[in-house]
């Protein structure tokens, strides 16, 4: 009996983190990480806000942690499009384009995650995921030279570079204030994409093609 009443608590209290980091996540979808604060999060879980500091520390520990499951599946998804069997150039836009895409659908949560003002832990995170973004640029452009459809001097740097210049390029029309995602944001997504494939000295055309495009950045 003892056995079954510590797995209970156990299950109770993994449920109970649970709904507090989708609590803050939604939070944060609607008004960026400035908006999960301890009392709301905890309205929206459910729980008393008391409760909230039996899991976590404070609000900079719960929105890392929603910051680093956010980052992992979108970094998990952008990585299994690059270890696809396509032709390099296929991949490398399949990449930049639902990377983009994803951004401009789930566009609150994506600025909070790559332009928000955060502490230093989520800054730290935030480095880290732009490393893995770099990673998964590194083995399509190597795989690109030893096609023969890239020529850069270095995949690594050139990888760095995109890594850093397409969140750089989406923070302006991501930002809350900001019109020029009104309507139709793909005129944004295309230029992002003809500049990345220019980068790697690519001399075909874009095939307007890209994954999750029905996907927000949230799932």
């Amino acid at each position: 009996m003892a056995y079954r009443r510590t797995e209970a608590v156990a299950q109770r209290l993994a449920e109970n983190r649970r709904r507090i980091i989708n609590a803050a996540r939604e939070l944060v979808l609607e008004g960026g990480f400035a908006s999960a604060q301890m009392a709301p999060v905890a309205e929206r879980a459910g729980l008393a806000t008391g409760t909230l500091y039996r899991y976590f520390s404070a609000k900079d520990e719960l929105c890392l942690q929603v910051f680093r499951e956010v980052s992992a599946r979108e970094m998990s998804i952008l990585n299994a499009i690059a270890s696809k069997t396509a032709p390099a150039p296929t991949r490398l836009e399949q990449v930049v384009r639902t990377f983009a895409t994803r951004a401009i659908r789930g566009r609150r949560l994506a600025y909070a995650l790559l332009a928000e003002p955060v502490d230093n832990a989520i800054a730290e995170e935030r480095w880290r995921f732009r490393r893995t973004h770099a990673d998964i640029f590194t083995r399509v452009i190597q795989d690109g030279l030893e096609e023969g459809s890239f020529e850069v001097a270095d995949a690594r740097l050139a990888a760095t570079c995109i890594a850093g210049a397409v969140p750089s390029a989406l923070i302006g029309p991501l930002a809350p204030e900001s019109h020029e995602l009104d309507g139709n944001g793909d005129h944004v997504i295309d230029a992002i994409v003809q500049f990345c494939l220019q980068a790697v000295g690519y001399q075909g055309k874009m095939t307007g093609q890209g994954l999750a495009k029905d996907q927000r950045v949230t799932a």
